[in-house]
């Protein structure tokens, strides 16, 4: 959890900084001093940049306003950001770069929050206002918070551009910290990019760099993004040593914000390997740093680390009060997608422990809160594209204005002219029939295009980007057109077993690559008509129809075979992968009433669980069950329920074992 969250922290804090200016002269020189040395100290830099605004003028304000911005983003303190970037407006009128500099200050406030199309528009529109004569020092910064937010977008290929222009401005005359920043930066997103060996060579400029500057922020940064390139790619050494070296860099930084992410970072590396005694030394002593900073998501962070230690080390009950600490500190900041890790990463010790009941509970508190995060992703999608869509059609509206202003000119040109000379007035009329087919065709062209694009927008929205599988949208808006009146089909729900295990042993690469060989063997298991879906993380979901039960069975007994056969190559790693499977044919005998889809998922879901609590490498169907042992199915711990009405011949259940892997090395 902290390798994914702490980067995250990390790619917001290169944005921030960002946003200062440095320039020449009295003032210019005292924000360089600031800049360089209080960056990752934002209170004690907002101090020090007071009497700097006390005095600053023209230019030299706009640049001490932008630095307040920025800082005032990290406390964070929206309110006097927001009057920050007012205070710009007011000197728009005399200072060129104070309206795309209040822009860029409100794109840091819009960066914190989603959708981030808005702050990505904010910076666009920045960037094009820039005036011509600005100095590369200032413009790169707006293209690297550019590339930062795009970066967040998913754009790898844009931010890693944008990066790469960033830099090739700062080596002219930059300060070598600021280089080793932006190459950070750069590296992190070919990183994020699959462009590994790139990224890694990137870094090790950028640490040159900050080593050779002496800048301390700028080697923690370096020596942070070397510590995430070692856990992707399993070098446990490496990834250990560049995390002690990180928290020594912050310690001495004096940056207590640098101090919990560090710290974190490496209790979490302890954690991964079972650790969990010094994970917790470390997470304890993160946890004072979070709260005097008063920032909630690193304090949840700690907390979660602790938690997770202390049930490792045996005191679950403890450990699971201090998760529950976190997962209220973040419900409080509406942090719903770090919930839903929490919850995962809870329901996954407490396994380990042996506490199944509390462990079922923990998975069905992830797989709601999954769910939510999903339905408010769909729902900042709509809302990107409206605000998009909205922008577009007020640039036509303007467009169009501005060729109905044109038009009412050339009428009474037309007029004038009309008086003095019929033959050129003719002339005019036919030129400007012409002008207004043209603008017409070009009109009808630029509505074309826009179809063109919502429908691919659409297509791309409905598909998993990694295993080009069908996603939970498109199965959500298939169900809602075909099953109205219940689901009438077969539903298999496949889980690939210890695939976290899978991530930590041979890296998120592997892992990924072991998604997409999953997702080519099903689709060369299955007939064109079925549905295959990626189901979120390592779940598959296989949607059937017109298939006899004992057909059904079969197609298990397949996939089983299909998925453990043999395992996965990767790099020189060889990957044994299993999976555990629930399945069912709807409706259910011997009643056959009607159920909703939703209600289905329920029962697979459940039949998959009772798959992994027997060991998995598994698939258990259900073949019959009685009518009010189904409604009992909402029960705390809904897969004992069912074996239970299983023995006591309420319903039917089919047991189907899969192949045994192959052991390998790696």
């Amino acid at each position: 959890m902290a390798g994914v969250r702490l980067s995250g922290l990390l790619r917001l804090a290169t944005l921030l900084w960002l946003m200062v200016a440095p320039t020449a002269g009295a003032a210019e020189s005292r924000l360089d001093a600031i800049e360089r040395t209080l960056r990752g100290q934002p209170q004690a830099a907002l101090q020090a940049l007071e009497p700097v605004l006390a005095e600053a003028r023209g230019e030299a304000r706009v640049q001490a306003l932008l630095m307040r911005g920025g800082l005032l983003v990290r406390v964070p303190d929206e309110h006097a950001t927001e009057a920050t970037a007012k205070e710009l407006d007011g000197l728009a009128a005399s200072v060129p770069l104070a309206a795309p500099a209040a822009e860029l200050v409100r794109a840091g406030i819009w960066a914190r929050h989603a959708p981030l199309g808005r702050a990505d528009r904010a910076l666009t529109a920045a960037v094009a206002a820039l005036p011509a004569d600005t100095g590369g020092d200032m413009r790169l910064r707006f293209l690297a918070a550019q590339a930062a937010v795009r970066q967040a977008l998913g754009k790898l290929d844009e931010a890693a551009a944008l990066y790469q222009a960033a830099v090739n401005l700062a080596d002219r005359d930059s300060p070598p910290w600021r280089r080793a920043e932006l190459r950070s930066s750069l590296a992190y997103t070919l990183f994020l990019a699959h462009q590994v060996d790139r990224a890694i060579a990137v870094n090790a400029e950028a640490t040159r760099l900050a080593n050779a500057s002496g800048d301390l922020y700028a080697q923690v940064n370096a020596t942070n993004a070397d510590a995430i390139f070692a856990s992707a790619q399993g070098r446990a050494d490496d990834e250990l040593r560049a995390s002690e070296q990180a928290i020594e860099l912050a310690r001495r930084s004096g940056s207590k914000r640098l101090m919990v992410v560090t710290t974190a970072n490496l209790a979490d590396f302890y954690l991964k390997r079972g650790d969990h005694a010094t994970a917790l030394q470390l997470a304890q002593r993160a946890l004072p740093l979070a709260r005097e900073l008063g920032d909630p998501a690193t304090e949840a962070l700690a907390l979660t680390n602790a938690g997770l230690a202390l049930i490792g080390l045996g005191r679950i009950n403890e450990g699971s009060a201090m998760v529950r600490q976190a997962l209220l500190l973040e419900e409080r900041a509406g942090g719903l997608p770090a919930m839903a890790d929490m919850q995962r990463e809870l329901g996954q010790a407490l396994e380990k422990a042996g506490r199944l009941p509390e462990a079922w509970a923990a998975y069905t508190e992830y797989r709601r809160l999954a769910d939510e995060v999903f339905q408010r992703q769909h729902q900042d999608a709509v809302l990107e594209l409206q605000e998009s869509q909205d922008a577009e059609r007020r640039q036509r509206e303007l467009a169009a204005l501005e060729t109905e202003n044109g038009l009412k000119e050339a009428q009474l040109l037309g007029r004038e002219l009309q008086q003095r000379l019929w033959a050129l007035a003719l002339l005019a009329g036919v030129l400007l029939l012409g002008v207004v087919a043209l603008l017409l065709r070009r009109m009808h062209q630029s509505n074309a295009r826009l179809r063109s694009t919502n429908a691919e927008l659409q297509a791309a929205g409905e598909r998993d980007p990694l295993t080009g599988l069908a996603n939970r949208r498109h199965f959500h808006a298939e169900m809602q057109r075909t099953a109205a009146a219940g689901f009438d089909g077969s539903l298999l729900l496949i889980d690939l077993d210890h695939f976290k295990r899978i991530n930590d042993s041979h890296g998120h690469a592997a892992g990924d690559a072991v998604l997409v060989v999953m997702a080519q063997r099903l689709r060369a298991a299955l007939r064109e008509e079925d549905m295959t879906v990626r189901w979120g993380g390592e779940e598959f979901l296989v949607v059937v129809r017109s298939l006899p039960p004992e057909q059904v069975e079969a197609l298990a007994e397949r996939l089983l075979a299909t998925i453990g056969g043999q395992p996965v190559v990767h790099g020189r790693a060889t990957v044994p992968v299993t999976a555990s499977i629930g399945f069912a044919t709807f409706p259910l005998l011997p009643l056959r009433e009607p159920m909703p889809w939703e209600r289905a998922i329920d029962v697979i879901d459940t039949a998959l669980y009772l798959a992994k609590a027997h060991g998995r490498n598994r698939a258990y169907g259900v073949r019959a069950l009685r009518a009010d042992t189904a409604a009992a199915g909402n029960a705390a711990t809904p897969a004992h329920g069912l074996e239970d009405a299983w023995r006591e011949g309420h319903a039917e259940l089919a047991h189907l074992s899969g192949p045994q892997p192959t052991e390998t090395e790696p």
